[in-house]
């Protein structure tokens, strides 16, 4: 029986949220930063949608945080 991978979208989305707010920004706040939409960041932190890889970088950009600590697999 092959193995399944857990889904980790809901963990990403969460470093996202912490990110966001230890950044001090609001979704909205967020959203205009980078040239998003505030649902497109709801979503994201929600886990209910991956960003592309160029939303990806742009919102680690904005939150001074590295990629791969927000949407890396690991920890």
């Amino acid at each position: 029986m092959p193995r399944r991978k857990g889904n980790r979208a809901p963990e990403r989305g969460h470093r996202v949220a912490q990110a966001r707010r230890r950044a001090g920004l609001s979704q909205q706040a967020l959203a205009e930063k980078i040239g998003a939409g505030r649902q497109s960041i709801a979503r994201i932190e929600a886990g209910a949608q991956s960003p592309s890889v160029e939303l990806a970088l742009a919102i680690a950009a904005a939150v001074g945080e590295p990629v791969e600590s927000l949407f890396g697999g690991g920890r």
